[in-house]
């Protein structure tokens, strides 16, 4: 988790492709934020589930699973880092992560990664630099985009090839909500590198939202 959360400071300057499914106002908490030109929302709802002690929370949706981890920094501050994730386990996977101490949507939003599993002593399949699309699909429509892998040794040795949402989060997110599966194909096979269930993605981001205290809208709504 450390290696994706050092990298959530991604410009984010995307066209919205994608409408979400909108959610009825479960008001526990109201919030204001200021809002970039793009957005339409300015005052959005959300069920404020933010932990007030240190601890690890898990929810199962369907294919998708959400975890909260609370601890108190060095300056003495209750943080919250909270993702979403389809696949892993010994697997290729897909994360969704965020923190609550870092800006959060619709300002910038979560981090989206693919992450190839991997093994000491192992070559990883993806090369740094590498051309990597991720499909999006819904009923009988598709859309596509494209981004680099990036790869190499980490700290303890152990090779990581990941590929990132490149700036395309907020679509690629959108299209997570509204779609079916998310299918990775890389340039130089041409075939299909991971392919995901989207089943649950919205209930689990909504989980997430809930817990690191922003609303979903800008992705769900």
């Amino acid at each position: 988790m450390t290696r994706f959360l050092n990298k959530f400071a991604v410009g984010f300057g995307v066209t919205i492709l994608f409408s979400g499914l909108a959610i009825p106002a479960l008001a526990v908490g109201v919030v204001s934020h200021k809002q970039p030109d793009t957005f339409a929302v300015i005052n959005v709802a959300y069920k404020d589930e933010r932990p007030t002690k240190e601890g690890f929370l898990y929810e199962q949706y369907k294919d998708w699973q959400a975890n909260a981890e609370t601890f108190v920094t060095e300056d003495g501050e209750l943080r919250t880092i909270c993702s979403i994730r389809t696949g892993g386990d010994g697997d290729d996977s897909i994360t969704v992560s965020i923190s609550n101490g870092d800006a959060l949507p619709p300002a910038a939003m979560p981090y989206v990664e693919y992450q190839e599993a991997t093994a000491r002593g192992y070559p990883t399949y993806l090369q740094e630099n590498q051309i990597v699309l991720w499909v999006i699909s819904q009923a009988d429509t598709s859309v596509s985009y494209e981004s680099l892998a990036y790869a190499g040794i980490d700290d303890d040795g152990i090779p990581y090839a990941n590929v990132s949402g490149n700036g395309q989060e907020l679509n690629i997110l959108r299209g997570f909500a509204k779609g079916d599966k998310v299918v990775l194909i890389d340039d130089y096979s041409g075939g299909d590198l991971y392919v995901g269930s989207l089943s649950g993605f919205s209930a689990a981001y909504r989980k997430m939202a809930a817990w690191c205290g922003f609303s979903p809208d800008s992705v769900l709504k």
